[in-house]
């Protein structure tokens, strides 16, 4: 659920190994969050800084280039569009994907769709998604519940009749 440029501004110490916690620093708008991380991420993350300080990587970035460095969004552009390729999967262009930022709404929706299933009350989740994925209002949110209703149609009602106001019929479709 981060943003790519959330990620690579990432530095070891704002991981809380303890408590299993991500502390977003540059976040859009300004807007500081710490979320938390399934617990098998934060088992992997936690290996994964063990490897950077047996590198004598372990006070800097999370995702540390040849150089130390971050890495820069161009790269992981770049990267992106080669493990897309490897895996078949076409590029249609700039812009128009698959895009990196995809996974954010892919995340977002898969979120969703499970609290449905599991009948969790979205009056009360939807607004944990949003501060977790650093929105100031739901409104915000709308923009990554690009559902079908071919796909999703129970999601689909389930928005629609608990958040119609916010998000207009027909909202969570593209």
């Amino acid at each position: 659920g981060l943003r790519v440029s959330e990620a690579l501004a990432l530095h070891t110490t704002d991981v809380d190994r303890q408590a299993g916690t991500l502390h977003i620093r540059e976040a859009k708008l300004d807007k500081e969050r710490r979320i938390p991380m399934h617990p098998v991420l934060a088992e992997r993350v936690d290996r994964y800084l063990e490897t950077l300080a047996y590198l004598a990587l372990a006070d800097g970035p999370l995702f540390p280039c040849q150089t130390g460095d971050s890495y820069a969004a161009n790269t992981i552009y770049t990267y992106f569009r080669r493990f897309l390729w490897q895996a078949g999967i076409s590029h249609q262009g700039r812009g128009r994907g698959p895009r990196l930022h995809d996974v954010r709404h892919t995340f977002a929706v898969h979120c969703l769709r499970q609290w449905v299933l599991q009948g969790v009350d979205l009056t009360v989740a939807l607004p944990y998604l949003s501060a977790y994925m650093g929105h100031v209002g739901l409104k915000s949110t709308q923009g990554y519940l690009r559902l079908t209703a071919e796909l999703y149609p129970t999601v689909v009602r389930t928005v629609e009749q608990r958040f119609g106001s916010i998000i207009p019929a027909g909202g969570a479709t593209p």
